[in-house]
């Protein structure tokens, strides 16, 4: 089989990529591996993590299109009052980390929707399966065994949630924390431990009922994460304590509460009574600390990735047994798995929520010292292909257990964040850029992926049409603005609105 670009993993930068992609004309091939296309929005169920501006801009129009499409969908459906209180705009589940609590399924059927044009056409093909080998010779990708399957493609995308082509094609890539002298950031360690890695967190989806439900049986390994007390912080992992935003910092959070006081159920609720006239029961995805898995390292670890995923499912299922019977010293029964948000049998994800991959060593890199500056400055570069902005939001780490979340200013992506010096047609187009740990601790959230994917597919595009490799582009700064121009053209901005900075 043969395709324009090969682009593998149905995560959102995947789908994103694919579709910028047949946008322009060209054939792809997208490689997927879940009932749900868009990985961390649907098939992983976490609602968008946005910055503060995302109501008035600061991303691309595809994504501005689907967040309208999103309220569109909501409004038409009959009883649904848009009276969310906890965030600006229309929030359908009035969530309070997010500004757009919606279902997954909403926005697995509006993706869908996205590709079926390119799937009519000819231009698009899904391909269920998981790379399994690359061909390489030299600086190019040949063809990937897919499924058992020979394809080649001129420009190889790796969408994949684990950076898993860069291990595969044999790259050199960055995992885990880099070391202060590496970079000169100032919250980097002494030195580096590509193991110590964000956590992966297994989402569950409970519906809260108005009687009582079953309670769900009791996990092999519950007493262990019962008694379990999280590192540095020196708190049980079962309660309502969350790390802080600084090293060691512990705050509490009730797990109900009403009006302006944040807490658990509302945190990342998904279907909110008071938004329907027919006060529904309640929906939360359950993406919080307490089941946060940070025994293990996903990537290069000690253990497969498979039983890493395992296990996280299971500590899911003890939090969940924990909050049915124990939390606040009563239980909750009434709180029960809602396996129809999921897709599942069971209300657990369709995969694994995954917070840091595999980076790319790219001809540029992101990191601390760019982003976060002290100031609210937005950051410039001649090169750029696309803005972004969230705060270096990292949960305790699985060896040294620390976390944080420091404030960061608005940036830019630097072109040479998707070029590998090695290698001439493979692009990143997920949380696999060229990043340090710090700065993909930002550009990890929803509308940036989106955005990688989007730039992804059009810089493939870009090489495609003008017969020039990544590199040859990234060095011609002609061919560097003919770039931005036709990134700019498809609503994909380069530079920061001051108009909206003014907003700060």
């Amino acid at each position: 089989m043969k395709t324009d670009l090969l682009i593998v993993g149905d995560s959102l930068g995947g789908v994103l990529a694919a579709h910028t992609a047949c946008s322009q004309g060209h054939t792809a091939v997208l490689v997927t591996q879940h009932p749900w296309i868009g990985g961390q929005l649907t098939s992983q169920a976490v609602p968008p993590d946005e910055h503060r501006l995302i109501e008035h801009g600061g991303c691309t129009a595809s994504y501005r299109a689907f967040r309208n499409a999103m309220h569109a969908h909501y409004r038409a459906q009959a009883g649904f009052q848009d009276r969310a209180a906890l965030t600006e705009g229309c929030n359908p589940g009035d969530g309070w980390v997010s500004r757009l609590c919606i279902e997954p399924a909403a926005a697995h059927a509006y993706l869908r929707e996205l590709l079926q044009p390119h799937i009519d056409s000819g231009h698009l093909q899904l391909m269920a399966g998981e790379a399994q080998a690359v061909q390489r010779e030299d600086r190019r990708i040949h063809s990937l065994t897919i499924a058992g399957q020979q394809v080649s493609a001129a420009y190889v995308l790796d969408a994949t949630e684990t950076g898993e082509l860069l291990r595969l094609a044999g790259l050199p890539y960055r995992l885990g924390k880099e070391a202060q002298a590496d970079w000169a950031e100032p919250l980097a360690p002494a030195r580096a431990e590509p193991l110590d890695q964000q956590p992966v967190t297994w989402v569950l989806a409970l519906r809260r009922q108005t009687t009582p439900g079953p309670v769900v049986q009791r996990p092999p390994h519950y007493e262990h994460w019962r008694a379990y007390v999280v590192p540095h912080y020196g708190h049980k992992l079962f309660s309502d304590a969350l790390p802080g935003s600084q090293p060691g910092a512990v705050a509490h959070l009730p797990f109900f509460a009403d009006g302006a006081t944040l807490d658990w159920w509302r945190y990342r609720r998904i279907v909110a009574g008071h938004q329907w006239q027919d006060e529904r029961e309640e929906v939360s995805l359950v993406n919080w600390a307490q089941n946060d898995y940070a025994a293990v390292p996903l990537l290069d670890g000690p253990e497969s990735p498979e039983a890493v995923g395992t296990a996280a499912r299971e500590l899911s299922l003890c939090f969940l047994h924990w909050l049915q019977t124990e939390a606040d010293g009563r239980g909750y029964p009434e709180l029960q798995p809602a396996p129809d948000i999921t897709g599942t049998p069971d209300g657990l994800a369709q995969a694994v929520y995954v917070r840091e991959s595999r980076r790319l060593i790219g001809l540029s890199t992101l990191t601390q010292v760019l982003l976060a500056t002290g100031s609210l400055e937005p950051m410039h570069h001649p090169r750029s292909v696309g803005i972004a902005w969230y705060n270096l939001d990292i949960h305790p780490t699985v060896v040294s257990g620390h976390g944080l979340n420091a404030k960061s200013r608005p940036y830019v992506l630097p072109l040479g964040c998707f070029i590998s010096p090695e290698i001439d047609n493979l692009l990143p187009a997920c949380k696999n850029i060229s990043a340090t740990h710090l700065a993909a601790a930002s550009t990890r959230v929803h509308p940036t992926e989106w955005m990688v994917g989007e730039v992804a597919g059009l810089i493939a595009s870009q090489a495609l049409r003008t017969g020039r490799h990544p590199r040859a582009l990234h060095d011609d700064p002609l061919a560097v603005r003919a770039l931005q121009e036709r990134l700019q053209a498809v609503g994909i901005p380069t530079e920061w609105d001051p108009d909206l900075i003014a907003l700060l």
